[in-house]
Order: C-alpha cells, then structure tokens, then sequence
C-alpha cells in the first residue's frame, strides 16, 4: 500500500528557528517536501535578512537528512485576494493527500492570507491541519478543523436551543435532552451538533453522556 505524503507548508520570515522547532518536535520526514511561503522582499536589506535564515535552516535541514525544500516568494503589494489566489497555487503546485500549514512566520498579512486558504481548502474537501507557534515560547497550537469551516448561519434554532439547553445542563444523558421533542428528532440534532464538532459525549454506566466541546462553548459566546 502506498504510502501516504502531507506536504508541509511554513509562512517564513527572519527567524528560521520558526521553522526548525516544529519540525524537531513533530519528527522530520526525509521524504516529504517543505515549502517556505515568504513574502517578497521589499528592501536589500530586507532580502538578506531572508537570505540569511533561508542559509540558516537549509544547513540544519541537510545535517538532518531533508534536502527536498522549495522556497516561494509572494507579493504582498498586490489585492489581498490575489494574494491568496498565489498562495493556493503554490500550495497545490505540490501534490499530497494532506497539507501541514504552519503559520509560524512571516508578515502578518501572510500569515492572514495562508488562513483563509487554509478555511477554503477545508471546505473545498482537502485534508488540512493548521499550526501557530508562540514566538517566545516552545509550544505549538493546532486550530480545529470544525472551527474553520463552522458555518453559524447553518444552525438552525432548534440545534441553537439545544445548545443552549445543554450549556445550562453542563452535561445530560441523552434522555434529558430529548424531553419535549421526540427521541428521533433529538438524536437528529445531536448527531449535526456532533459533527459541527459543538457537542462531544461519552459513554457513563451504558448512557451516553453529552457535553459541549469548546468550540461549542465559543459557539454560544458569539452568539450570544
């Protein structure tokens, strides 16, 4: 059986340790590309600062065994949504059954623009995990895939109320949340809530046991 390739995209700035930390803490595949998103230099100045943390992390990379890595610049001068239009043609440039996107790096509007790729790329059906890092600090994030599709106009009042209602459980069994509606329609709206990723449950002592996730708690935030 084949196996399979993720491509791993970084957006790229001065500090190649942005890049070289995560790749230390999740393992380096020696066979899998890496694609440096960078902005287009606008200065000398700015050009050798990139240079230099390019010479930076592909001597690390190559004391590691990596050599497969592409560097593409993208200009920020331009409207931002073809800034994005770049950013996907880059990224599908290289083929792979998923995309590791780690905005770690770079120009805030980069940064900004890989997102929103990011959302569209999800939503359009490729498998894609986004990545942040502190800047001062080891630890990298991962944003939920549910969070960047979520469509809140989706939700209809009925699933909106059982949020609601379950938020003033903190937890219930399924039998107290199918009260006054019947058993299939509840289980309905659960099972779209479960797959919005707004409501989780588990099994206690043979019932299932809902709660809402954190996305479904940040749902509820913003909507009040």
């Amino acid at each position: 059986m084949p196996r399979s390739t993720c491509i791993k995209v970084f957006t790229f700035g001065w500090s190649p340790e942005l890049v070289i930390r995560p790749l230390v803490e999740e393992g380096i595949s020696h066979d899998e590309p890496i694609i440096l998103v960078a902005s287009k230099p606008e200065t000398e100045y700015a050009k050798r600062r990139f240079e230099e943390a390019y010479q930076h992390l592909i001597t690390f990379l190559k004391m590691a065994g990596t050599v497969e890595v592409h560097y593409v610049e993208i200009d920020l001068e331009k409207d931002f949504l073809d800034v994005c239009r770049d950013i996907v043609r880059t990224i599908r440039n290289f083929h792979g059954d998923c995309y590791k996107l780690y905005l770690t790096g770079g120009m805030r509007l980069l940064v900004a623009a890989t997102l929103i790729v990011a959302r569209l790329l999800l939503t359009a059906g490729t498998r894609v995990e986004v990545k942040l890092s502190m800047e001062d600090r080891p630890i990298l994030y991962s944003v939920p895939a549910e969070l960047l599709t979520l469509d809140l106009g989706g939700l209809t009042d009925a699933q909106l109320e059982l949020l609601k209602y379950l938020k003033s459980l903190g937890k219930a069994g399924f039998e107290d949340l199918a009260i006054g509606r019947a058993s299939t329609t509840a289980r309905k709206l659960l099972t779209k809530l479960r797959s919005k990723g707004l409501v989780e449950y588990k099994k206690m002592d043979r019932k299932q046991v809902y709660k809402l996730t954190k996305t479904g708690e940040l749902v509820l935030e913003v909507l009040g």
